[in-house]
């Protein structure tokens, strides 16, 4: 049986080209880069922060390990941050803010992941007052992974920016899928990031490396990072042998082929919209596609029966199912995968 799998972008393996590139290695191209000294790390590392216009990178074991050493690196314990409601650090990183940096957490609510400025400027903090924690950090998602892949354009970021420079606050972004929001915006991915004190990136979802993201910013803060990347055991050592992947990632080629996924999002969200059933489907920005279910229904046993029938997918709350399309699922898997939701859905609602 064929298997469509709509879990996650994460389940993504490596293209031929990445392959090539890792058959092509020797022990010439590795070193410990605990030390500063493997010389495929510090090629991609070098190479991120070009492409994402930074100062400087910084290899990382996972986003969810990025996100904890910029909030790390910019922050003290005690402080405040801003986190909108919805997104992954607030909900999906096991709580280490807290645990782990100290942090305090206040969110806010958004319009897909664009917040309102004066809803903001409410949660600031009192500087001058003894009793109050500091505010230090505001951080933004894009793609916004809950509000169904909803690109936070750059305009909204610049907006962010100047919100957080009026305020002293450090700007964060948590830019998992900020390439997809650079190519279906048709911008380079800077315009997105220049506006950001820190960003992190992922290599492992539609970037297709097997593991792997980028943290980025000044030399100052990589600087930082590096330590408390060490800190919380992400120290590497011959890892040019994952960097290897990333340098073919980050090929320009390689970027523009999320148009593919954004593509096939479209036609899996218009194909779901031809089912005459009660469902709501979301428009995708980018390559995720949210379906909301409009009358009660057991999701788990959707779900369960889905993946009886070969298509993988997740819930993400008691009414609505998350779809992902990425490098592996071709255009023919989504109108099968349509059919096997309708055949799926029509035993249920």
């Amino acid at each position: 049986m064929k298997i469509i799998d709509f879990r996650s972008d994460t389940v993504t393996k490596p293209s031929p080209e990445m392959w090539k590139a890792l058959k092509s290695m020797d022990n010439s191209k590795l070193g410990d880069d605990v030390l500063g000294e493997d010389p495929t790390v510090n090629e991609l590392e070098d190479k991120a922060a070009k492409v994402i216009g930074k100062e400087a990178a910084l290899l990382v074991t996972s986003g969810t390990q990025g996100n904890l050493i910029s909030l790390l690196s910019q922050t003290n314990p005690g402080d405040e941050i801003l986190l909108e409601e919805q997104c992954h650090i607030m909900g999906h990183e096991v709580g280490s803010a807290a645990r782990i940096g100290g942090l305090m957490i206040k969110t806010f609510s958004s319009n897909r992941g664009t917040p309102s400025i004066d809803q903001l400027q409410d949660l600031i903090r009192n500087k001058e007052d003894i009793h109050e924690p500091a505010t230090t950090l505001l951080c933004a998602e894009d793609t916004h992974n809950f509000h169904g892949g909803a690109i936070v354009r750059p305009e909204i970021l610049r907006e962010l920016k100047e919100f957080a420079r009026k305020n002293g606050l450090k700007f964060h972004l948590d830019g998992a899928r900020v390439f997809n929001a650079a190519v279906a915006s048709n911008l380079p991915v800077t315009e997105f990031t220049k506006h950001v004190d820190s960003v992190m990136f992922c290599l492992s979802k539609g970037l297709s490396c097997p593991v792997g993201s980028i943290v980025a910013g000044s030399k100052e803060f990589i600087s930082k990072a590096r330590k408390f990347r060490k800190m919380v055991g992400g120290g590497l050592r011959q890892a040019g042998i994952i960097a290897s992947f990333g340098l073919v990632a980050l090929e320009p080629k390689w970027i523009r082929r999320l148009e593919e996924d954004h593509k096939n999002a479209k036609i899996l969200a218009d194909g779901l919209n031809s089912l005459d059933l009660p469902i709501k489907v979301g428009n995708p920005d980018t390559n995720i596609v949210i379906m909301e279910f409009l009358n009660k229904i057991r999701i788990l046993k959707i779900i369960t029966e889905l993946g009886k029938e070969g298509l993988l997918t997740f819930n993400i709350s008691k009414d609505k199912i998350r779809f992902v399309t990425h490098y592996g699922i071709q255009e023919n898997d989504i109108q099968l995968g349509v059919e096997i939701i309708g055949k799926v859905l029509q035993k249920f609602i």
